[in-house]
C-alpha cells in the first residue's frame, strides 16, 4: 500500500509533533488503511463515521518524549527492544506515578485516556504501535501538561 505525499506530510507531521524535533525519531514503516465504519463515542465526532487505522515501527532515543496527549480512538503498543515509561491523568492535576515497561511488553491506551510516553533509556526503544482515528483527524491530541502533584 502506497500513501499520497498528503497523506505521508500528514504522517510526518504528527509524528515531528510528538517528538519535537525529526531527528529524534527514526520511523521504519507507517502504513494507513480506511475503515468505512467506526463509533469514537464521546472522544471523537460521533458514532459510526470513517476512520483511519494506523500502524507504525519506530524508535525512541533515550529521553526522547511524547507530550501529554489522547487519542480519539484505541490505541495499542508494543515495546520490541527498550524501555517505555508512561504516566496518565488520573484527576484534576493528579498524576499516576510513572511505569516503565520494557521489551516484549504491551500497551492498550483507551479513548480519551491522556498519558505521556518517554524512554528513560539507557538504549534506545524500539515501538510498534496501532491506533484508529477520525478520517482527516491526527492520531493524537495534544493538551497541556498538567501540574503533577
Amino acid at each position: 500500500m502506497k500513501l499520497s505525499l498528503k497523506k505521508s506530510l500528514i504522517v510526518m507531521g504528527t509524528l515531528v509533533a510528538l517528538v519535537g524535533s525529526a531527528a529524534a525519531l527514526s520511523i521504519m514503516f507507517t502504513m494507513q488503511g480506511t475503515v468505512a465504519s467506526y463509533d469514537f463515542g464521546g472522544f471523537g465526532p460521533g458514532f459510526n463515521i470513517p476512520g483511519t487505522v494506523q500502524i507504525q515501527a519506530f524508535t525512541m532515543k533515550p529521553g526522547d518524549v511524547f507530550p501529554w496527549h489522547y487519542h480519539k480512538g484505541q490505541a495499542y503498543v508494543i515495546i520490541a527492544k527498550g524501555n517505555l515509561t508512561e504516566q496518565e491523568l488520573i484527576g484534576e492535576n493528579q498524576c499516576s506515578a510513572p511505569e516503565t515497561a520494557g521489551a516484549g511488553a504491551a500497551l492498550v491506551e483507551p479513548p480519551g485516556r491522556i498519558h505521556t510516553v518517554s524512554n528513560p533509556g539507557p538504549d534506545a526503544a524500539i515501538v510498534y504501535w496501532a491506533t484508529v482515528f477520525p478520517k482527516g483527524d491526527s492520531a493524537s491530541t495534544f493538551v497541556d501538561a498538567p501540574n503533577c502533584n
